[in-house]
Order: structure tokens, then C-alpha cells, then sequence
């Protein structure tokens, strides 16, 4: 490791966005107290748990700076809330980390290492490995736009790491579970859209860089272990939970896409769900698209 990059006097602050969960964020955090990016800032921001996540982060780590929000707002706010700190201490790199998260030592310095050798970037996210002891299998090295069925489709998800994995390349879309941003480009593009309560936030956020001539990449040698929307997938989601994904469909496709193309997305979404048997998450996926499209008409 070239001893500038863990030495650079460029500020970075990672905000870590924690809903409950505090044994993960405890995890979480512990991997950024080893970066050996010397010139780093952890912040928490605890989104309204209920675990005693706030009071136990600041007693387990005092250098780690918490910011409480009452009541969970939701991803796209709760990582805003992040970022105003971070633009207002005047990071020069801004990391957003979900607390079902695990860095590696050399994470941060290998994104920003990338981010000071490409002029244009805006945005950058590591590789995403699955961390359930299957240590080569990835949870995503990027997302691109697929036709049909019309949907943002994670790169590399569940394959085996490998040479076609191993090169930094330009990307569409980055998820949100890790990206490194410039406070430069944060300042011209904004922040992540307060309208989507989780689900379509960064795919909105990276289209709004990449229109602002900011570059997003895959970085393969920083890598990132993620166990994978631990607040959601350990027991089935709630109707409101299906209802916010369908009013976020509604909102990116709009935005991004056309009526025809929602329309197709959500026909293949009511089908998908049909085959695997969940005929409880279509009603109130449909009542979010439903109501989503009657406020856009007004």
C-alpha cells in the first residue's frame, strides 16, 4: 500500500446508518476503528432504535461521533442527516455504510486511492462480498439498467469472485449498503432524495451524479462484507414495508423511465410474486402504486 493514500491529509468521515441490530453495528464500527486510513472520522447515525444503539456506540467507542434521530425516517434521510454533518465539518470524502456491514482494513484507502486517480469520479463502492463464510461468493459489484424485465439488476450477485470481477470499471448504478462520495460532488449534485423512504434511493441518486458529469466506479480491491438487509430479511416484511416499495417504484420509473415501462415492471413484480407464492405482498405493493400515480396526476 503506497503510504500517501494512508497518510493523506484529505479529511474522509464514514457515516454509519444504524436501525437496531447493535451487535452488527457494533461489528461494523469495530472494522472501521481498524482502517488503516489514518485521516478518518466514524459517525452513527442511530435512526431511531429502540436497542440502546446510541448509549452503547458512544460508551464502546469514544471517537466515534453519534447522532440521534427520535424516530426511524428512513434510509434517504437518515444517511441525509449524516451528510449535512459531514459537509458541515468539511469532509473532503463522505462514506455511507449501512450496520449490517464489515470493511476491510484497507477499504477506505483503497476507495479513495481510486477516487484521487480518476479526476471525474463522484462516487465509488467496494466489492460486496455475501458474509456468511462463503468468502469468495459476492453479494454485488455494481448494478446496471436491464431491459426485460424492466428493473436496476445487481451485478455479479451470488457469483464467485474471479478475474472479470477484478478490473475498476465505470458503473450505472451503485447500491447505498457502502458508497465513498466526494464532498464536491455531494455540494453540486445534492443528497440522496428525501421522497424515497428506502428502496430506489440510490438508484435515483446515482442517475442524478452521473448527470451531473460525475462518474461512479467499482473498486475491486476494496473489499466490504455484507449480511444483507438484516433489518428486513430476518422475518417477512410488514404490508407497510411492500406499500413504500411500490410508491418508490412509482417515483424512480416516472423520473427515470416512462408509464409504460412502470406498467411492465409492475405487471412482472404482481407475476414473480404470484409464482413464488406470495399473494400477501401484492395487495399492498399495488395500493403504494396505486396511490403514488394518483398523487403524480394531480
Amino acid at each position: 500500500m503506497n503510504a500517501k493514500f494512508i497518510m493523506s491529509g484529505k479529511r474522509a468521515i464514514a457515516i454509519v446508518l444504524a436501525w437496531d441490530h447493535i451487535d452488527d453495528t457494533v461489528e461494523c464500527i469495530d472494522s472501521l476503528t481498524m482502517s488503516n486510513y489514518q485521516n478518518l472520522q466514524i459517525t452513527l447515525v442511530d435512526n431511531g432504535s429502540i436497542d440502546g444503539t446510541a448509549a452503547i456506540v458512544a460508551e464502546k467507542f469514544p471517537g466515534v461521533k453519534v447522532l440521534r434521530i427520535e424516530n426511524n425516517v428512513g434510509i434517504a434521510q437518515g444517511y441525509n442527516f449524516g451528510l449535512e454533518h459531514a459537509i458541515e465539518e468539511e469532509a473532503d470524502y463522505v462514506m455511507v455504510m449501512n450496520n449490517d456491514t464489515i470493511a476491510s482494513p484497507d477499504m477506505v484507502s483503497e476507495l479513495i486511492r481510486a477516487m484521487d486517480e480518476e479526476p471525474d469520479a463522484g462516487m465509488l463502492m467496494p466489492k460486496v462480498f455475501v458474509s456468511n463464510g462463503d468468502e469468495d461468493r459476492l453479494w454485488c459489484a455494481g448494478a446496471k439498467w436491464r431491459k426485460f424485465p424492466p428493473s436496476v439488476k445487481l451485478i455479479g450477485a451470488n457469483e464467485r469472485d474471479g478475474r472479470k470481477f477484478s478490473q475498476v470499471r465505470e458503473l450505472e448504478f451503485a447500491p447505498s449498503c457502502c458508497l465513498l462520495m466526494s464532498r464536491e460532488a455531494l455540494d453540486q449534485v445534492g443528497l440522496f432524495d428525501p421522497k424515497y423512504y428506502f428502496y430506489f434511493d440510490d438508484w435515483d441518486l446515482s442517475a442524478r451524479f452521473r448527470a451531473g458529469g460525475y462518474k461512479i466506479l467499482f473498486v475491486p480491491r476494496a473489499h466490504l462484507w455484507h449480511k444483507v438487509s438484516v433489518s428486513t430479511h430476518k422475518s417477512e416484511k410488514p404490508n407497510q414495508w411492500w406499500y413504500i416499495m411500490g410508491k418508490s417504484s412509482v417515483r424512480f420509473y416516472l423520473t427515470y423511465r416512462n408509464l409504460s415501462i412502470l406498467i411492465v415492471h409492475t405487471a412482472w413484480f404482481v407475476m414473480r410474486e404470484m409464482v413464488k407464492l406470495n399473494f400477501s405482498r401484492i395487495i399492498p405493493y399495488l395500493r403504494g402504486v396505486t396511490h403514488a400515480i394518483a398523487k403524480y396526476s394531480k
